[in-house]
């Protein structure tokens, strides 16, 4: 019977356009995330930015797989009942179809794309996304994740899922930009507690916790970003994220990747499922 690695050799793996630098992959290999610059342009944060900001609640808080359709209707039907008319109805819905497809091709980025399966060595698949807005003065801005893996929730167990973070604006402390536990992601998955994680109460902070004891094994690092850079995270690396308590949003889509064919749970809310890429 054949392996799974010599199943997708024998299917052909695809030709992977060489993104990172050898010091870059290594920084990825070592410390187990990479930030990637200039995956996006200006226009295209500015026009994904002002555009899904349109739908978004009047606290912003996260939207779940904007890529799909079927959750922005979903997540967005209270603005069906401000429409009046049939007509009305139906161009929000062609709205919310145009939204969704812009997402879905952040989400393909070629670039963005070509670094992950570089990374992996392997054709990947999407799984999901996540819009956090971190709205300046807004309900969810003052929201912090506490430090967490993004593997606990999907648990592959062989380190093949990725999380990837498209910046629409600048990102630092100030506005609640990412912190990093470099090399945690060498330990495989770490015990948690689970906590609530999508739309949760208003003032609490969402991530499985993470004991005290066992994050003082690692130091940890603040990142900053740029408009238009990609933060490639594997999905066993810790990291949280800081309060926005200043005038400047952080509006970022959160996009998961997993090596093709690997095994991960779906989940009852996120629903991930294999996106092809290609």
């Amino acid at each position: 019977m054949l392996d799974l690695g010599l199943k997708r050799l024998l299917a052909g793996i695809r030709t992977i356009n060489e993104m990172l630098t050898k010091l870059q992959l290594d920084f990825y290999h070592r410390n187990g995330y990479v930030i990637v610059k200039d995956i996006l342009t200006e226009e295209e944060c500015d026009r994904c930015y002002e555009t899904i900001k349109r739908i978004a609640s009047k606290d912003f808080s996260a939207i779940m797989n904007p890529d799909r359709i079927e959750f922005l209707v979903s997540q967005c039907y209270s603005l069906f009942d401000n429409c009046e008319t049939l007509y009305e109805k139906t161009a929000l819905f062609e709205q919310l179809k145009k939204i969704s497809k812009m997402m879905r091709n952040v989400m393909k980025n070629k670039k963005a794309v070509a670094v992950l399966e570089q990374i992996q060595n392997y054709e990947v698949s999407g799984l999901m996304s996540q819009m956090l807005f971190k709205e300046a003065h807004s309900a969810y801005a003052t929201q912090a994740w506490q430090p967490h893996q993004d593997n606990a929730y999907p648990r592959n167990k062989n380190g093949a899922y990725l999380t990837t973070n498209f910046f629409f604006r600048d990102a630092n402390r100030e506005n609640g930009s990412l912190f990093i536990y470099p090399g945690s992601h060498l330990h495989g998955l770490i015990e948690c507690s689970e906590k609530p994680s999508y739309r949760e109460p208003k003032g609490s902070n969402p991530g499985n916790v993470i004991s005290e004891k066992l994050l003082d094994k690692f130091d940890k690092v603040d990142v900053e970003f740029s408009k238009g850079d990609m933060l490639v995270l594997h999905g066993n690396c810790v990291h949280g994220s800081y309060p926005n308590h200043s005038s400047h949003s952080r509006p970022l889509l959160s996009c998961s990747y997993i090596t093709k064919g690997e095994e991960f749970i779906p989940g009852k809310n996120a629903q991930r499922k294999e996106i092809s890429l290609h």
